[in-house]
């Protein structure tokens, strides 16, 4: 299956929740099925006995979505899938300067033992960097708070308003984030949530206190954000050398120099 464009992990992120409990639900006993194909993907590239069961939960989540005929459906369970096995593996490796190219050595572990599975995902499987990790869950979070907010199993006893307000605060803190870089895929996918949420939201018929107009992003100059820090910066080093000046032996140090250079 072909990745859609560059940003392709990011393609779903809206469905990702849902993808989330339906991986919960088929892996939920996993049993020992794989064993021994796991344990040798895992004693190839680290000893972290923890990602056996990880593995097994990803073949079995595997062998699940590759038995449908829905391509729609197979892509977003596969990207979802690429995304949980990042995560996965970014949990257990702390240190992320070798996450890629764990990631990587699994993929290639995978293809050797699961072949029939795996292929069927391939062009949804990739690397995610951490910050890309944070974004996506940041994105997951916010699009499964909605989706509560809207949900009429949560209206009996006004559980969805909180579930509406967490998507403002959450939505507000966000955008902050994307002052001076709001052209990133992330921003993009927040201005998308913007425009949902705002022609969603009116239909909930109470929780008041919930703003039902999200703001659209504030865009900075690119150019501010870099020379903001340029200023404070000069202005932090020469309030340290006014001090030097007025209040330490620099001053006597100077002068005589500075006196000496205007006789020449």
């Amino acid at each position: 299956m072909g990745a859609e464009n560059e940003d392709s992990k990011h393609n779903y992120v809206d469905k990702f929740h849902k993808c989330k409990d339906n991986f919960n639900t088929v892996t939920s006993s996993s049993g020992r099925d794989n064993t021994t194909e796991c344990n040798y993907i895992r004693s190839l590239f680290f000893d972290y006995s923890e990602f056996v069961v990880t593995c097994q939960k990803i073949v079995k989540y595997l062998t699940h979505i590759t038995s449908s005929t829905d391509e729609d459906n197979l892509n977003e369970n596969c990207t979802y899938l690429n995304y949980r096995l990042n995560y996965e593996i970014q949990k257990i490796i702390k240190n992320v300067e070798y996450t890629s190219q764990i990631y990587n050595e699994v993929i290639k572990g995978f293809t050797t033992y699961f072949d029939s599975k795996i292929k069927k995902c391939m062009g949804n499987m990739k690397h995610i960097n951490s910050n890309e990790l944070v974004e996506l869950k940041k994105l997951i979070e916010l699009h499964e708070n909605f989706d509560n907010f809207l949900n009429d199993k949560y209206k009996t006893d006004d559980k969805h308003c909180i579930y509406g307000k967490k998507c403002v605060e959450s939505y507000l803190t966000y955008i902050d984030d994307c002052y001076y870089d709001y052209d990133r895929t992330f921003c993009k996918l927040l201005e998308k949530f913007r425009e949902d949420y705002n022609d969603e939201a009116e239909r909930v018929i109470n929780c008041q206190n919930v703003s039902r107009d999200l703001p659209p992003i504030k865009k900075g100059s690119k150019a501010t954000a870099i020379m903001v820090p340029i200023f404070f910066t000069s202005l932090t080093i020469f309030s340290i050398v006014f001090l030097l000046y007025k209040f330490t032996s620099f001053q006597s140090w100077i002068n005589p120099r500075i006196k000496k250079k205007k006789k020449y």
